[in-house]
């Protein structure tokens, strides 16, 4: 974050700088029009990917907030629209299977267990079996 307002300013710098040197010529150079838009395109971007910063770390969809008492623990996508979804609703956890119009419970998973989905998604498929057989 720290280097992209370097970034920024630094461009802003350089912007007004170019600007007060074309001040002082009637008839300003290609370059010189050239550098100075370069450098406000420069200006433009670092402030598109400071929003864009922002607009993912705040309103993302997948974090929860703190204070949620559903959480959305971790996703895995499988497919293009098929993925895995470890929930915590109320300290009990699920795992669900998403798919394009449809979600399906696969398994209830013990708060006792570490939040690693790897070992957890191994305990689904054990049980998964189990009730199979």
């Amino acid at each position: 974050m720290l280097t992209k307002v370097l970034l920024l300013s630094s461009a802003v710098f350089l912007v007004l700088t170019t600007d007060r040197a074309m001040a002082g010529t009637a008839d300003p150079s290609f370059g010189a029009v050239g550098l100075r838009m370069f450098w406000g395109l420069l200006v433009v971007l670092g402030i598109l990917l400071i929003v864009y910063g922002f607009a993912r770390k705040k309103l993302s969809l997948v974090h929860s907030s703190k204070k949620s008492k559903i959480k959305i623990i971790e996703m895995r996508p499988l497919m293009a629209k098929k993925s895995l979804c470890l929930v915590e609703v109320a300290g009990r956890q699920y795992l669900l299977g998403l798919g394009s119009e449809t979600i399906t419970l696969l398994s209830t998973v013990e708060t006792n267990e570490s939040h690693n989905f790897s070992a957890t998604l191994e305990t689904a498929a054990k049980q998964h079996e189990q009730n199979r057989i």
